[in-house]
């Protein structure tokens, strides 16, 4: 009977280890995780610019997975909510990650869903940085929102600066109407260019719109020299390709969105031609003047090649976008902000971001201003080409 008791007895514990998530053989662990939240477009007509960036953030958690605080060390893990590349469910991508009790959050491609989801990661005092998310909304009158990146104000007066060295009197700006990051570096570059004693024709679109021939010939018609279209990686070809087919034969000048590889390709594929398109960025391949810039692209490609998933994230191309770099950059700034809150509550790491001054990042020193913005001074013209991007100028902003 005592035997029987005795198996009875070890049965039970065995049944409540398993029942409770745990292995008989395995013993329990003490580890202590942050959690940061993702949050990115995989989906709509922004998700193969947030892959990259999400790329970027992966290769930075491989390298600095754990970070000490308080004398322990704790595992960094990511948790993502695609907000759809979409103002209207961005609130609800936000909100998954505010339940989900994230420490901070990192993101995101788009400045329309960084404006919307902003304000739930300001009321839970939940620190988040934006990527490329360049418009000035995103941090005014959020304590708790920063970003890595440049905003629109200053790469527009890049691209007007450039536009007007290139000796574009007349020029047309196309944007997409209500989408509040193209609206607003639309603006931005008006202002800029007539300052400069240019003339702009302005025109706008609809989401989804890919029929730009009626809108191209009127342009053409008009005299228009140069177009300047700060839109999505989805509408560039049908803006590259038509306004070639209208006989416009100037400059095609972009912003930081159209950093992507995948829209070389699929003007190639349409049989038109690349030359002539420039846009600002953030960051280039091979910057002799910054060692991070050079150590990330060596790494980051190594790391690539590793699973062929992360390459079709990445367009199929070894190609680094921009944005990948601003992922990377993100990520480093809540882990250096970690280190030097030695705390995960919101509002002690708020404080550490606010105060970070970090040389030598793969986007340029990092120091924010009073609004949670990156201190930048030049801003990074890239050209196309069949083989890639490839360095064009480097217009610097005072």
């Amino acid at each position: 009977m005592k035997k029987l008791i005795a198996i009875l007895l070890c049965l039970v514990m065995v049944v409540s280890m398993v029942a409770c998530g745990g292995d008989a053989n395995t013993p329990a662990t003490d580890e202590k995780v942050i959690t940061i939240g993702i949050f990115e477009p995989t989906s709509g007509q922004n998700g193969a610019g947030g892959k990259k960036e999400i790329l970027g953030i992966q290769y930075a958690n491989s390298l600095y997975p754990t970070v000490t605080i308080g004398g322990e060390e704790y595992k960094i893990e990511l948790t993502y909510a695609d907000n759809q590349s979409d103002s209207s469910k961005a609130p609800t991508a936000a909100q998954q990650l505010v339940s989900k009790g994230v420490t901070a959050v990192l993101g995101t491609y788009g400045s329309s869903c960084a404006i919307a989801g902003g304000p739930y990661f300001e009321q839970a005092k939940i620190p988040a940085i934006g990527t490329s998310c360049t418009n000035p909304q995103v941090t005014q009158g959020n304590d708790y929102y920063f970003r890595v990146c440049f905003i629109d104000p200053f790469q527009s007066v890049a691209d007007a600066q450039f536009a007007k060295k290139q000796g574009v009197t007349k020029a047309a700006v196309i944007t997409e109407a209500g989408d509040d990051y193209s609206a607003g570096l639309g603006t931005y570059f008006v202002k800029a260019f007539e300052a400069l004693g240019g003339e702009v024709v302005e025109v706008n679109f609809q989401t989804g719109e890919t029929d730009f021939s009626g809108t191209m010939a009127s342009l053409a018609s008009q005299g228009i020299e140069a177009i300047f279209a700060p839109t999505s990686i989805e509408t560039a070809p049908f803006i590259i390709k038509q306004a070639r087919e209208a006989g416009i034969n100037g400059c095609i000048l972009a912003s930081d969105t159209w950093d992507d590889v995948s829209i070389i390709q699929r003007v190639v594929e349409a049989g038109a031609s690349i030359d002539g398109v420039y846009f600002s960025t953030f960051f280039i391949e091979g910057d002799d003047t910054n060692p991070a810039a050079n150590a990330f692209a060596e790494g980051f490609k190594a790391w690539l090649k590793e699973d062929s998933a992360r390459l079709t994230d990445n367009s199929n191309s070894e190609e680094i976008s921009a944005v990948t770099a601003c992922g990377y950059d993100a990520y480093m700034a809540i882990y250096y902000a970690l280190e030097k809150a030695q705390s995960t509550d919101g509002a002690t790491l708020r404080d550490a971001l606010a105060a970070l001054d970090v040389p030598g990042l793969v986007t340029g020193d990092l120091k924010f201003d009073e609004n949670g913005d990156a201190i930048k001074s030049y801003a990074i013209i890239k050209t196309a080409t069949t083989e890639g991007f490839v360095f064009a100028d480097s217009v610097a902003i005072e």
